[in-house]
């Protein structure tokens, strides 16, 4: 399944996964500053640049009940910016990524890791998880 990435949002970066060639490989993109005024455009870019068509956006809820959070909301709000940015994409796609943050932080294997590392690689587990339910 080619033409697919995903995002992990947060307040500071956006991580970004994609696949390999055979379209069932993740791994880890790119990073963009959400703070910078031009992230939209260079999500764009990307999505532009490799053919995206799906849109794998990992959403938080509380991880005690799963119910949603203020970054719930915030995550969803930049969703909706992206739909505007970028209309043509097919498919758009919410799934929990409750855990995942911790989850890449214990794959990395490095306690301290860059947070813009980090956002990658939580982008790539839920690109991972993703693909399991579709492949």
């Amino acid at each position: 399944m080619s033409g697919v990435v995903a995002l992990d949002i947060g307040n500071r970066y956006i991580g970004i996964a994609t696949v390999d060639h055979s379209g069932k490989i993740p791994y880890r993109y790119a990073t963009i500053d959400r703070k910078s005024e031009d992230a939209l455009a260079a999500l764009k870019k990307i999505c532009d640049e490799e053919k995206i068509s799906i849109i794998v956006a990992g959403v938080p809820f509380h991880v005690e009940d799963g119910s949603e959070t203020d970054q719930t909301r915030k995550t969803r709000e930049f969703i909706a910016q992206l739909k505007t940015v970028l209309p043509d994409i097919l498919e758009y796609i919410e799934i929990d990524e409750t855990l995942t943050s911790q989850e890449a932080k214990r794959l990395l294997g490095i306690e301290g890791a860059p947070i813009a590392e980090e956002h990658a690689e939580a982008a790539r587990i839920l690109l991972y998880e993703y693909l399991n339910q579709v492949i």
